[in-house]
């Protein structure tokens, strides 16, 4: 985790939805970079997005930066689109992560 925003969204899922995230997770620790669908998917500009689907659609935005994932905000899916300000948000922590390493 990047950010304790996106760790405390994490640990305050319910517990089934919690074990999936980790799930999956764990799944973009063993694949790296090569994680794909219905895991993983590509937001553009080095922006992906985790996909965790259940009772509640989770997703989980990364990115790569010097061999490391860094999973920088996560929120529940409730549209079709992912809303732009989450895209927005990560962007901005995406800038910020490039800037300091």
């Amino acid at each position: 985790m990047w950010n304790h925003r996106t760790e405390k969204f994490i640990l305050d899922l319910d517990r089934e939805v919690y074990l999936r995230v980790l799930k999956t997770i764990h799944l973009l620790i063993e694949q790296g970079n090569t994680i794909a669908m219905p895991d993983s998917k590509s937001l553009g500009k080095g922006l992906f997005e985790l996909r965790i689907v259940g009772k509640s659609h989770v997703r989980l935005l990364y990115i790569f930066h010097k061999n490391k994932a860094y999973i920088i905000h996560g929120f529940i899916k409730k549209a079709w689109r992912i809303n732009s300000r989450d895209i927005d948000y990560a962007r901005k922590i995406q800038e910020k992560i490039i800037e300091l390493a």
